[in-house]
């Protein structure tokens, strides 16, 4: 049963539902061909890329999910939201449905959680498609005090700050360089929430995939396993959440990356740039898939 606050024409899609121990897990899982796997933040969830898929469905197989917790997914209260959880629920999701040459497209802390799944399954992942995001323990970091040690610069302070605010002011804050992002999509990302004693347990997940500074460490000391996988970053300069910084480790980290950079785009790429994001996907994904040819003649 779809909600009676989600707009069928701006997500016109088939829900589907994985039974985990921890609930049930929606997804959307749409066209053919090889499968590109698109993986939200948060308080995002797979509504952020409605319009990618609407794109890329016409080339591609496109799945995206709702972690456990957010969107259409189940909001349990006894579930623990750490990233590690979502790793392990997004990898039952993956072996459910049996995918090889996938190409990953993550975002925000999709990102550690989409990455963990290709450490584990290199053999699986044959592409990442990267949006504003970071993968690391920042324990050591110089520049944060005792208190904000293993948060993430603007990021993380903003999510502790904001634990206990109501869904529409924190929506409204995270989008708020998004000027044109219009009322009736904003309800989206604060309606799938939940009422004001769920919202994610007051984000306490926020406050989990912040803090876990040795699951990032551990993901970290395997990056090895994934450093030779081609790589495409797209970059909103515009991002008051996540510093520059970011971009120019992962820069270092990939050995074969390309990065578009979007001057005017902020932390969500897939709200304000979705049709040039699609493209640049639907581009990448080909021209690797040519140097490998695993394009069949026709």
């Amino acid at each position: 049963m779809k909600p009676e606050w989600l707009d069928t024409k701006e997500y016109p899609f088939k829900s589907h539902y994985l039974q985990l121990e921890a609930g049930k897990m929606h997804y959307v899982d749409e066209g053919q061909g090889a499968p590109i796997v698109m993986i939200h933040g948060t308080p995002a969830w797979s509504f952020l890329y409605r319009n990618l898929i609407k794109i890329l469905r016409k080339k591609y197989r496109c799945i995206a999910l709702d972690l456990i917790g957010f969107g259409l997914s189940d909001k349990p209260d006894d579930f623990s939201y750490k990233p590690r959880a979502h790793a392990a629920n997004f990898e039952q999701l993956m072996d459910h449905l049996q995918l090889k040459d996938i190409t990953l497209l993550v975002h925000d802390f999709g990102t550690p959680i989409g990455l963990a799944y290709a450490i584990k399954h290199p053999e699986n992942v044959q592409r990442i498609v990267m949006i504003n995001s970071w993968t690391w323990s920042l324990s050591k970091h110089q520049s944060f005090s005792k208190t904000s040690k293993y948060l993430v610069g603007p990021l993380g302070k903003f999510l502790h700050s904001k634990l206990n605010v109501s869904a529409r002011t924190l929506v409204n804050e995270l989008f708020g360089n998004e000027d044109k992002l219009p009322e009736p999509i904003k309800q989206h990302y604060i309606k799938a929430l939940g009422n004001p004693d769920q919202h994610v347990k007051k984000l306490a997940c926020a406050r989990e995939l912040v803090g876990v500074s040795k699951w990032y460490e551990e993901l970290w000391q395997q990056r090895k396993k994934i450093q030779d996988i081609p790589t495409l970053i797209l970059w909103g300069e515009r991002d008051k959440l996540i510093k520059i910084e970011a971009l120019q480790r992962w820069k270092k980290f990939f050995h074969e990356c390309y990065v578009i950079h979007f001057e005017e785009g902020g932390h969500f790429l897939q709200e304000d740039s979705a049709e040039e994001v699609a493209n640049y996907v639907s581009n990448f994904v080909k021209e690797e898939q040519k140097k490998h040819h695993l394009i069949p003649d026709h």
